[in-house]
């Protein structure tokens, strides 16, 4: 069943505040995760070209040599 006496347009302007409201929620929730896919997609690329081949492990040493295997083979343990 309805309400016998419904008019919209004054029901509207009496809701108008609280309509405005929830539009200007939904633009806002809209603007934030455009600009969190804005952030990822800026943010999302390598920050710096490796040069392929560069050996940039923690054995290596000042000198210069080449960096030796700190682990046996045979052994299950890989740092």
């Amino acid at each position: 069943m309805s309400a016998p006496d419904t008019n919209v347009d004054k029901q509207e302007e009496r809701h108008k505040p609280a309509l405005l409201g929830i539009k200007g929620a939904m633009l806002f929730g809209v603007l934030m995760l455009l600009i969190i896919v804005f952030l990822a997609v800026m943010r999302g690329g390598d920050d710096e070209a490796v040069p392929v081949g560069a050996n940039n492990d923690a054995t290596t040493s000042d000198t210069g040599a080449v960096a030796v295997d700190p682990v046996e083979p045979g052994t299950n343990e890989s740092n």
